[in-house]
């Protein structure tokens, strides 16, 4: 398998926690963010989204790559239209329900708890 073709199949998997985070940076007002915190919580997005994906689909990624062994013909994507649209329903809700959590300060509940002291606000 081609280094360019791997490369696209980690772009395709990790594109559902990036477009969630970026969702979230565009609707929310919370602190600014470095660069590796956008990355990890993107990275951290794509793991729950699939894992919610998972339930609802099996297991089955939304695209396909065919990998002709005799070199005959190019390695190819073939895309999967019904998992491609769970999978963008459920990146859209999970992009709704982290903006919600930041938005409606969701660290109350642990706040009720005892478990922290900090909240999802910005200032005081």
């Amino acid at each position: 398998m081609p280094a360019t073709l791997l490369a696209l199949q980690v772009f395709l998997i990790l594109l559902p926690g990036f477009s969630a985070a970026y969702i979230v940076q565009a609707l929310a007002t919370r602190r600014q963010q470095s660069d590796l915190e956008r990355v990890i919580e993107a990275i951290v997005f794509s793991f729950v989204i699939y894992l919610c994906y998972m339930l609802v689909d099996g297991g089955k990624l939304p695209f396909h790559i065919l990998h002709d062994l005799s070199g005959k013909i190019e390695d190819t994507v073939i895309w999967e239209p019904s998992q491609l649209m769970w999978l963008a329903a459920i990146t859209f809700v999970f992009a709704m329900a982290s903006l919600a959590y930041v938005r409606f300060d969701g660290n109350r509940l642990f706040q009720w708890l005892r478990l922290t002291e900090r909240t999802t606000r910005n200032s005081i």
